[in-house]
């Protein structure tokens, strides 16, 4: 059998967060975006600085909607903060309440914005989205990768109007440790899904130095498997290579592939010995 390659749970570490399912108090020291829209359910707190009697503590309602004092209900949802603070300061100013408030809005606990974390994932589940955040921080959060994790984790983003369609994104968890680290900053929308399937296999047998299963890697071809194998033997025929692939015919597809031919999970590849 092959050596285990090196796993894409010791790249992403675990995380003391929330857990699945719970909505999130926010900190004055989270990385919060202000301008990230208000959604049901979420907790908000309104300072009026200088007039206690004005402030509360609401939550969104599930028609989008908060009621304060004095003013009486506001549609709130899809607004970010700084755009509630100015409302409300309008509506002070227009109902002769105040000449010139001053409103604060605080972000207290996200209950709109959730993210699903799914699969081969320490602690799966429900988490809220606080400002700002990549696939591999919410990884971290859900607790790290099992040691059976694959080392491509997806996005799956449901359509955004009626002629979009829905979006699912790869992200190699295999590269976190090289420098150029831009293709793993996809930032999470709420709603999003996160999934972490188990690691695939491919198999490779006959004359090759390594015989055994080896984890399946993007773009993996015949070429890059007999180099996983540690290449052909030399009692081994590089023109006598066989490719067994499952198919939904129950004996399955055998095939003579060639070396840039693509591999796919579970193919058996076998290397016949040369002819004398």
């Amino acid at each position: 059998m092959a050596p285990a390659a090196p796993s894409a749970a010791a790249a992403v570490p675990a995380q003391s967060e929330p857990g699945p399912g719970r909505s999130a108090a926010v900190s004055s020291a989270s990385p919060v975006d202000r301008s990230v829209p208000l959604g049901v359910g979420d907790v908000i707190q309104v300072t009026v600085f200088g007039q206690p009697d004005m402030s509360a503590e609401v939550t969104v309602s599930d028609g989008g909607d908060v009621t304060l004092p004095l003013i009486g209900p506001l549609h709130l949802k899809g607004m970010g903060q700084g755009a509630v603070e100015k409302l409300i300061a309008q509506r002070l100013r227009e109902g002769q309440f105040l000449r010139n408030p001053d409103v604060t809005v605080v972000l207290k606990q996200v209950r709109s914005q959730m993210v699903s974390v799914l699969g081969e994932v320490q602690r799966p589940g429900r988490y809220p989205l606080q400002g700002r955040v990549t696939v591999l921080d919410m990884l971290a959060t859900a607790g790290g990768l099992t040691t059976r994790a694959d080392t491509v984790a997806y996005v799956l983003r449901a359509a955004d109007g009626a002629k979009a369609q829905p979006q699912r994104i790869p992200v190699r968890l295999d590269k976190v440790a090289e420098a150029d680290r831009t293709p793993l900053e996809v930032t999470l929308s709420g709603d999003d899904v996160v999934f972490v399937g188990p690691q695939k296999f491919f198999y490779i047998y006959g004359e090759v130095r390594r015989p055994g299963s080896y984890p399946m890697e993007p773009d993996l071809d015949v070429m890059r498997a007999l180099s996983l194998g540690g290449g052909v033997t030399d009692r081994g025929s590089m023109s006598r290579i066989r490719l067994h692939r499952r198919t939904d015919r129950a004996e399955g597809e055998d095939l003579s592939p060639g070396l840039t031919d693509p591999v796919r999970e579970g193919d058996v590849i076998f290397v016949k010995e040369r002819l004398f």
